[in-house]
């Protein structure tokens, strides 16, 4: 969802994709993938690096595949319920916090603190999509900030914001073990079993601090900025 897509044809020109609401709608291709080879796992309906489109609108997108995902989940004996219901690993590109296009976004989502906010309340829905969800006891989501070393709208060139969320994360702890993006990716390979990529990830530590081997009860109510509220 939103990765690895041809930016080029977003561009304010006579031919460029249009900014639509719901693509799904009418049938209208708005992401192209980079490489031939990604075309079967791309959503063509969830819109790339663009921001004149807020995220609210890509998440509607993500959430009504979601949901169709859902429908097509059949059980399998003596497991959990994988496809033709939801893959084992989806990445969804939410990238409204590096702000930007402001003279053409619609929607009145058009200043940098609009725009956060725009993101914050599109991630929040999708956890709270998942929370409600019959994969929530399964299911774990992982949240890194777009870009974290370039320029002014993010918290700082060193260090980034990061969130786990899931039945497995500890609740009401405190973890002061320092980890990195590296450790980050490294976990996500050993929730999922695969072997690290490259040496980067093979000598990243995997996250173990944060997590319980037992899962326990969540929830997530998803609440929008005020700032949000004239758009």
């Amino acid at each position: 969802y939103g990765f690895f897509i041809d930016g080029t044809l977003y561009n304010t020109t006579a031919d460029a994709i249009p900014v639509l609401r719901n693509p799904f709608s009418t049938g209208t291709v708005v992401a192209h993938p980079t490489n031939v080879a990604l075309s079967s796992v791309t959503d063509p309906y969830f819109r790339g690096f663009d921001n004149s489109l807020p995220d609210y609108w890509r998440y509607t997108e993500w959430a009504r595949d979601f949901d169709a995902n859902e429908r097509r989940a059949r059980p399998i004996v003596g497991g959990p319920e994988f496809p033709p219901g939801l893959a084992s690993l989806t990445l969804v590109r939410f990238m409204h916090d590096h702000t930007g296009n402001f003279d053409v976004a619609i929607d009145g989502v058009n200043t940098p603190d609009l725009m956060v906010a725009d993101n914050d309340y599109a991630v929040g829905l999708l956890v709270q999509k998942i929370a409600h969800s019959k994969y929530a006891i399964n299911t774990l989501i992982f949240v890194v900030e777009d870009d974290a070393q370039d320029g002014g709208d993010h918290v700082d060139s060193h260090r980034s914001t990061a969130y786990v969320v899931g039945a497995y994360v500890k609740q009401g702890a405190v973890i002061s073990t320092q980890y990195n993006t590296i450790d980050f990716i490294r976990t996500i390979e050993e929730v999922l079993g695969l072997p690290p990529m490259n040496l980067n990830d093979a000598l990243g530590r995997p996250m173990t601090d944060i997590f319980n081997t037992e899962p326990s009860p969540w929830s997530f109510t998803a609440t929008p900025s005020a700032l949000l509220y004239n758009t």
